[in-house]
């Protein structure tokens, strides 16, 4: 390949790179305009809260089901939140420990054994327990999608109960927990979830977007459960593997009221929000693997069994969804252009005289949306954590990009050889779970 190609192709990657930072920055500024739910308002008092039921799923969870269990129920002094614990009748230990749970908790917690041997998938898994539990009479008003790792915010439930008022369909923010001290690869999913959930959802809820679910923290009313059981006998899309991600579009196309619930102690700098938190892989290969499944899901899966209906703002969102399956190859093809730059492998100069002024004008407007991102990061990190760590996000950057450059990777070769170009489920990988060590006594 030759200099001239290089450089048209640097030109085109410069390009890339400026539109979708311009799409950033649109995100930056509606979200800077955007006046967040006071605290107070957002919640009902404890003896307004329905029935609620927290559906957590399992396959070969018995290690951490128990104290994720106790530790939350330790945390949630609310009697009319009970714990459902979907089982598999071949994963006999985490089986015995769900029981065993129930039998010590009988008012709190009640086991929902899989009409199909484990494993199946996440999403069959959750709609044997929608049909089960939906087909009682006494069928809770509420019900909250959780994993066995999450450590759940008690003050959620007063905060779903309050948009329950409105809203048939309610997403918290999920942010990791404190991870600087397990790895690099961990304290990524820290800035990540703290840029998204601080800025993009809370744009997403303004506009009347749809708000996909994160999986955990996902609350819908019992007429919303009935009305999707009814329509196909589901609750959520078979054969999915991100159909937490669908079912936040669906709820939209179906006709009902979602929100997105950012409530904080503090509304005006967003301290204390009311919001889920877990641990997320500390591994490169595990947050791969993880990513993998979130990439093909959300931009392939999703984008042959949704399409591209919608309103103007998720036509937008739809866009912003699946641009990663290219944007996130461009960083790292950028250093390597920089690379060659400064080795003088590639010379500038030699752009053509038409070409300069667009070229310098793009590479200039990288520059500061390069700035710019890391300003908003280091921002949205220290809105959730309180602190203020320039230092630790520039060096934990490069580990998130990639991460997610490799995810892409991963998801396109899956698309391509292996999903009947995401006609056919791909297999269905479960991420393994960790809980902070002292979980009942953790506070937030």
């Amino acid at each position: 390949m030759d200099e001239s190609t290089l450089l048209a192709l640097m030109l085109g990657i410069s390009l890339l790179i400026s539109i979708s930072s311009l799409d950033d920055a649109f995100i930056d500024l509606l979200a800077f305009g955007i006046t967040r739910r006071p605290f107070a308002r957002s919640l009902a008092a404890q003896h307004e809260i329905p029935t609620t039921a927290v559906f957590v799923a399992n396959w070969h969870e018995a290690d951490v089901l128990g104290p994720m269990v106790e530790g939350n129920l330790a945390r949630i002094a609310i009697p009319q939140v009970k714990l459902y614990l979907g089982v598999y009748p071949n994963d006999t230990e985490t089986r015995d420990v769900a029981l065993a749970l129930a039998a010590k908790h009988p008012d709190r917690v009640r086991v929902v054994v899989n009409t199909l041997p484990g494993p199946t998938s996440k999403g069959q898994m959750l709609n044997e327990m929608f049909r089960q539990v939906y087909s009682a009479p006494d069928a809770p008003e509420l019900v909250v999608l959780h994993d066995s790792e999450d450590v759940i915010d008690p003050r959620t439930f007063q905060t779903y109960a309050a948009y329950a008022r409105d809203y048939d369909y309610i997403q918290v923010p999920v942010f990791s927990l404190r991870a600087t001290h397990r790895s690099k690869v961990a304290a990524t999913y820290m800035d990540e979830f703290a840029e998204r959930h601080t800025r993009e959802m809370i744009v997403r809820n303004a506009v009347g977007a749809m708000i996909p679910s994160a999986g955990v923290g996902t609350c819908m009313t019992k007429r919303l459960v009935e009305h999707f059981l009814r329509a196909r006998g589901t609750v959520l899309m078979g054969g999915c593997v991100t159909e937490d991600y669908i079912l936040g579009v669906e709820v939209k196309r179906a006709g009902f009221r979602a929100a997105f619930a950012a409530v904080s102690a503090d509304a005006e700098r967003g301290l204390d929000f009311v919001a889920t938190r877990e641990f997320f892989p500390k591994t490169l290969s595990a947050s791969i693997k993880q990513k993998t499944r979130w990439v093909y899901g959300t931009c392939f899966e999703a984008m042959h069994k949704l399409g591209w209906r919608g309103d103007l703002w998720d036509l937008y969102f739809f866009f912003r969804d699946r641009k990663g399956i290219i944007t996130n190859f461009l960083p790292p093809i950028a250093f390597i252009f920089l690379v060659l730059v400064i080795t003088g492998t590639i010379d500038p100069a030699v752009v053509p005289p038409a070409l300069q002024p667009i070229f310098s004008a793009s590479l200039l407007f990288n520059l500061f949306a390069f700035a710019l991102r890391y300003i908003v990061r280091v921002a949205s990190c220290r809105q959730v954590y309180g602190t203020f760590e320039p230092i630790a996000v520039a060096v934990r950057w490069p580990v998130a990009l990639w991460a997610n450059m490799m995810a892409v990777f991963r998801a396109w070769k899956i698309y391509l050889t292996e999903s009947d170009f995401a006609r056919k489920p791909i297999v269905w990988a479960k991420t393994a779970h960790e809980l902070p060590e002292d979980f009942v006594a953790l506070s937030r």
